[in-house]
């Protein structure tokens, strides 16, 4: 074989293993911008509702917050108990602060374990009524999903202390502020 021979062979395999590494670094292109895709359209349906499991609620009771405080603070310290009745979410709160216009608490679930931090603020627009803002956000960093769990940790107090009972209760709150709150909703109305 002459030398112009093993050249021009030399030649086409050199151009033949560059467009193969060209056809490599295109196809993790792709797939990089599959992947990105796939992740933008995910956190696109998640955007519903908030990126982290949490949930707020405003409320509107009839009744002045020092009362509207008492009866969340006892009815957090009577389900302090490790003893849950059922299969109900009712036990396992810890007080942990309260002022004259916040209210401290964590609730762990009874099975899995997981705590979550509550928050209410108390205002009051005149002496006879009280505004609360409730907050309650998952404290594991990887959930997004919690099938209710935080909005029912407010939830629960609400309506064991009696307050969703008294005049004029309003409950303020949306799929986009509150992880999963129209299905869960939807499960307390059956």
């Amino acid at each position: 074989m002459s030398t112009a021979g093993l050249l021009r062979d030399e030649a086409v395999s050199s151009s033949t293993g560059s467009s193969c590494s060209s056809n490599r670094k295109m196809a993790v292109c792709v797939s990089v911008l599959a992947a990105l895709v796939l992740g933008i359209g995910i956190l696109c349906a998640l955007a519903a509702g908030p990126l982290h499991a949490q949930c707020f609620v405003e409320w509107k009771i009839g009744i002045p917050c020092f009362d509207v405080s008492s009866l969340l603070v006892n009815q957090i310290k009577e389900w302090s108990t490790e003893t849950c009745p059922g299969k109900s979410q009712r036990c396992l709160y810890s007080l942990v602060s309260v002022n004259a216009d916040d209210i401290t608490a964590t609730h762990t679930t009874p099975v899995m374990r997981f705590v979550d931090d509550i928050t209410f603020n108390l205002t009051s627009p005149d002496p006879d009524s009280c505004d609360v803002q409730g907050r309650s956000v998952s404290r594991s960093w990887y959930a997004i999903l919690d099938s209710g769990t935080n909005y029912m940790n407010m939830y629960n107090l609400m309506r064991g202390s009696g307050l969703s009972s008294s005049p004029s209760f309003t409950e303020s709150t949306s799929d986009r502020l509150c992880t999963q709150f129209t299905s869960t909703r939807q499960k307390l109305s059956l």
